[in-house]
């Protein structure tokens, strides 16, 4: 079971040889985008979240960003 509690939203840019994924002033890489937006976001909030896919705004593809993702935590996860 999981809840989405964080309306802030990842960032996710293709990189040389992967992503790269913002999240509050923090960077994270990865092979995939899922994996970029992931890594960064156990970074700021832990290893207890995970990421679901999030609508692009219009800005989006004129700043060169491909993703979005939500932050949400998992629920009674141990």
């Amino acid at each position: 079971m999981t809840a989405i509690t964080n309306a802030s939203s990842i960032r996710v840019s293709p990189a040389m040889g992967g992503f790269v994924a913002i999240l509050r002033g923090h960077r994270a890489t990865g092979t995939t985008h899922r994996d970029a937006a992931l890594a960064v976001a156990r970074r700021v909030y832990g290893p207890r979240v995970n990421v679901r896919t999030d609508y692009l705004r219009d800005s989006d593809p004129m700043a060169g960003i491909q993703y979005r993702y939500h932050i949400t935590h998992m629920i009674g996860a141990a």
